[in-house]
């Protein structure tokens, strides 16, 4: 079976709209191309209660989980204390993690450039040469700061130590429209139960109409379904393969 994964995004101003989220998208894109599949994202508030419950959940329901957000020296970095909080232990200083901010700010290292030190008791520290900051991690939860640029350092570090069986992807592009489409691909769809078929439409296109998408853990079952595709009465509409 394939691992699952939950992205949890924390954070007010990604809910309020001031923040434009990209870091699920990030996540769910590389999870996906190792084999590992997402099973849900969800968006919470900085509320400890939320993050407790939510993270709780998601840490029982799948084999990993990722948490974006909430990290730092500010009021509203409550990651940490709501992780804490949803396994009923306490939050701590990691002692490694203090020295690496020692050595970094010395005598300007004060009590809330202190709080990044804070991990949930019984959390793990990894450092890398590619991360400029350690990771944390705790259980399955791999806990990740929401500014982008930190956070995708720190991703591709995690995802380079899976090596899941890869998800065959292939892409047919139609110029046709989808709903004449429509009941040829829910035949496709019913002959092809191992391939998970996915149908979209574009606008502003002038090539094409409508993609379909073709996945699967097995290779061969996508080939099938693509032969299924351009032996059909469509073929004449199909403007390309990738």
């Amino acid at each position: 079976m394939p691992k699952t994964a939950g992205i949890v995004i924390i954070g007010d101003e990604v809910l309020s709209g001031k923040v434009e989220e990209c870091n699920a998208y990030y996540m769910a894109k590389g999870l996906r191309a190792k084999g590992i599949i997402v099973r849900r994202i969800s968006v919470i508030p900085d509320e400890v209660p939320v993050i407790a419950g939510e993270v709780k959940k998601f840490a029982a329901d799948y084999d990993i989980v990722f948490t974006s957000g909430g990290l730092g020296p500010t009021h509203d970095d409550v990651t940490i204390e709501g992780i804490a909080k949803g396994f009923g232990v306490h939050v701590v200083t990691e002692h490694s993690l203090h020295t690496f901010l020692y050595n970094r700010y010395g005598s300007k290292l004060t009590p809330e450039r202190s709080k990044m030190a804070e991990v949930p008791e019984g959390a793990t520290v990894i450092s890398h040469e590619d991360i400029r900051f350690p990771l944390i991690k705790f259980k399955n939860i791999y806990i990740l700061p929401g500014l982008p640029e930190f956070l995708r350092d720190k991703f591709d570090v995690i995802i380079s130590y899976y090596n899941e069986n890869p998800i065959a992807l292939k892409k047919v592009y139609f110029n046709e429209y989808e709903s004449e489409l429509a009941p040829f691909i829910n035949e496709v769809v019913s002959k092809n139960p191992d391939v998970k078929i996915g149908s979209y439409p574009v606008l502003n296109e002038e090539s094409y109409m409508v993609y379909l998408t073709l996945e699967s853990f097995d290779s061969s079952a996508v080939d099938r379904a693509v032969d299924m595709i351009t032996q059909s009465k469509y073929r004449d509409k199909i403007v390309q393969i990738k």
